[in-house]
């Protein structure tokens, strides 16, 4: 319960435990019941596990995330996929670690499947590929990142001040059409402080074309 709360006040809302879950309590015919139960060999528990811990883990580099939303957006819809065993998406680090079966799906299957999720705005790109088997060690193949460091444009930080918002469909409506303007990298809209902090390309934008937006 404490989790879901969590993951609830993450997503950007209040919440607060209304009930708390009640507990399985077992009687004494119950209690008896189990004692005498045989247990199942867990050989077969042994081999499912062995089959999850084969297959491969791939790195995604994702342009367009803008707020956990987005996070919880990807990770839903990748998760869904028959191939895939786990996903962690990272809005900070803007990428996704994806850990799949490499006989049903590519990581380029994987990085459109990405790119097509709905409203189309993320930009993906294969960051690091491993491979790893129960009797092989992990192998690990990273992708050259496109550019080098020196030539990654300046980003700057600007704060707006945003009269008029009511709710939070306010601020995900600000945040999801500034996102798509070009030369903005992140965008933060905070409905108590009533602002927006814009990370842009002051090459390809200016604090006031964003506050005109």
């Amino acid at each position: 319960a404490e989790e879901i709360k969590r993951q609830i006040e993450t997503a950007g809302f209040p919440a607060f435990i209304k009930k708390q879950p009640k507990y399985l309590t077992l009687g004494a015919i119950d209690v008896e019941r189990l004692k005498n139960t045989p247990v199942k060999s867990s050989e077969g528990s042994q081999q499912k596990c062995s089959k999850s811990t084969k297959g491969s883990t791939s790195t995604f580099a994702i342009d367009g995330m803008h707020c956990q939303s987005c996070v919880s957006n990807i990770e839903s819809h990748v998760s869904a996929l028959p191939a895939v065993n786990s996903v962690a998406v990272s809005l900070e680090n803007r990428s996704a670690v994806v850990k799949y079966n490499a006989k049903l799906v590519t990581p380029d299957a994987l990085r459109k499947a990405i790119e097509a999720i709905s409203p189309g705005q993320y930009k993906v790109s294969l960051a690091s590929e491993c491979n790893s088997t129960q009797n092989s060690p992990t192998v690990c193949f990273l992708q050259k990142p496109r550019g080098s460091a020196t030539s990654q444009p300046l980003t700057q930080e600007t704060v707006i001040n945003i009269d008029g918002m009511t709710c939070n469909s306010c601020v995900q409506s600000i945040e999801g059409v500034i996102s798509k303007k070009p030369g903005v990298k992140c965008i933060r809209v905070s409905l108590a402080n009533s602002t927006g902090i814009i990370e842009y390309d002051p090459l390809l934008t200016s604090p006031e074309t964003l506050r005109e937006a």
